[in-house]
């Protein structure tokens, strides 16, 4: 059969359940999917195998010859490498919550139009988790500085941030598995990837480092097939007009889920982790989020009764200060990292008020109060700028002090006899409808709460290999490096701020 149409059309025939598997109904959804539908991904197994084979063979052939003799890693900008150390285990978490959300999709739809495309996904989320970690461990042999690439695959459960971040990305995977792809396919990889794995690749490019890219710039080529992936899911579930009123519910969640967390940790990373700079992440988010996926994608499905988000106005008045905001709690918060972190300089403050005007006034002082505190003979800790450590919000996991602390949106109440702290209306709008998905996530307050901050750092594994010196840092000073005796002078308590008594 030489018409490649013609055979993959015939290969989709054979799709049938066989009498020897027991029928379950493991994933079940209140969608109703037609059979048949257009088929999104139009590719046959085999050759999409030929495909990545050849893809890989170009990354790591590279990685393991030319970027390695060169040093490149060592080279580059230790601003950028250190939250590379932050950055891929988050990452890789969403590639292996992905992997997850596509094989129920697979358990879950009888079409084998969508099936095919699932099967394809799951297969590049299992490529992607392994690339993402073999990038990890390639830092870890040649970065400058490579204590703390080891240490975020198995902190994820107990790092603020990576637990904000399974928190989104959990949402692939946990409920209807059409839920999971609205908030994987259309709203993650539709809207996000471009900025994560596109316009990152320029800001590591420009700051020395020229390995991340030749991954990132791989995984992105898969991204594409996903985002038709998710249009086609999309398609397949506003063909029938019952389902509309549960799928609006869910987008809302799905969007304001999804950008609670990756816009703020983004738009730090993005902006406060460059040395050489390029363009900021708001200048990036209004292309991307707002012109391309809200003008150019989401609002020219209203005809068939999918709106733009509810929560999207809210979105676009506190991306210009998030990131702002969430790169003042993790550099105040620094001893509970495995990074170090690099104080702003004047001419960063100045590029920051260019970008941002206003952000002087609103976060100078901080910073300047920052570096002081960056030597530990000062013997003062950046966490007691805060009078506490903020809250966290029980939807989303992330603190409570966005678009900025003066005027955070912050919400405290009690259900079921225990205080709990939303980020923001929607975040408690969404406890309120469903408060039983978020009761059993327990926050890092609850994990944490009591503990003296140097024994929180032993017990994690958050010191070096001579047992004394902190992996984290908050300047990249190696003459003079924080340790753990530094830390216990300090006699500080993590505190859930909730806490009554």
């Amino acid at each position: 059969m030489r018409n490649p149409i013609e055979a993959h059309n015939r290969v989709k025939d054979f799709d049938w359940e066989p009498s020897y598997v027991e029928k379950t109904n493991w994933y079940p959804t209140k969608y109703k999917i037609p059979a048949k539908t257009k088929d999104p991904f139009r590719h046959l197994v085999r050759d999409y195998l030929s495909m990545e084979e050849e893809k890989d063979n170009r990354q790591y052939g590279s990685m393991e010859d030319a970027l390695a003799r060169g040093q490149a890693s060592s080279k580059a900008e230790p601003r950028w490498m250190e939250i590379m150390k932050a950055v891929l285990p988050i990452i890789n978490f969403g590639e292996y919550a992905a992997m997850k959300s596509t094989g129920q999709l697979i358990e879950t739809i009888a079409n084998a139009e969508l099936r095919q495309g699932y099967l394809a996904q799951m297969l590049d989320e299992v490529r992607h988790t392994h690339q993402e970690a073999y990038l990890t461990r390639y830092f870890a042999k040649h970065a400058s500085d490579p204590e703390g690439f080891a240490q975020g695959f198995r902190l994820r459960g107990t790092n603020l941030f990576n637990r904000a971040g399974r928190a989104a990305f959990e949402t692939f995977f946990v409920g209807d598995p059409i839920e999971g792809a609205l908030n994987l396919q259309v709203v993650a990889e539709t809207a996000y990837t471009n900025p994560i794995f596109v316009a990152l690749t320029e800001i590591a490019a420009s700051n020395g480092d020229q390995v991340t890219p030749s991954v990132f710039l791989s995984i992105q080529s898969d991204e594409s097939r996903h985002m038709a992936n998710g249009y086609s899911t999309l398609a397949a579930v506003v063909s029938n007009p019952d389902n509309l009123p549960a799928l609006q519910l869910d987008f809302d969640r799905a969007f304001w889920r999804q950008h609670a967390f990756i816009d703020p940790f983004v738009a730090a990373v993005w902006d406060y982790f460059q040395t050489n700079r390029t363009t900021c992440y708001l200048e990036k988010w209004r292309e991307w989020i707002d012109v391309d996926w809200i003008g150019s994608y989401i609002e020219r499905l209203a005809p068939f009764g999918l709106k733009v988000p509810s929560g999207y106005e809210a979105a676009r008045e506190r991306v210009p200060w998030l990131g702002h905001t969430a790169a003042m709690v993790a550099y105040g918060a620094w001893p509970l990292q495995f990074w170090r972190f690099d104080p702003l300089t004047a001419k960063d403050m100045e590029w920051f008020e260019t970008k941002y005007p206003g952000w002087h006034g609103h976060y100078g002082n901080f910073w300047e109060e920052y570096r002081r505190r960056c030597d530990p003979r000062n013997g003062e800790l950046a966490l007691s700028l805060f009078p506490s450590l903020p809250p966290l919000c029980r939807v989303c996991q992330m603190p409570c002090v966005f678009p900025r602390i003066d005027i955070s949106t912050c919400r405290i109440k009690e259900f079921a006899g225990k205080r709990h702290a939303f980020c923001s209306a929607s975040c408690e709008l969404f406890f309120d409808q469903e408060p039983h998905r978020y009761l059993g996530y327990t926050n890092y307050y609850e994990l944490f709460d009591g503990y003296d901050l140097a024994d929180f750092i032993v017990e994690n594994g958050l010191l070096r290999a001579d047992g004394k010196t902190l992996i984290a840092q908050p300047w990249l000073n190696q003459e003079r490096m924080w340790t753990i005796d530094d830390i216990r002078a300090m006699r500080y308590e993590i505190r859930d701020p909730l806490r009554t008594q």
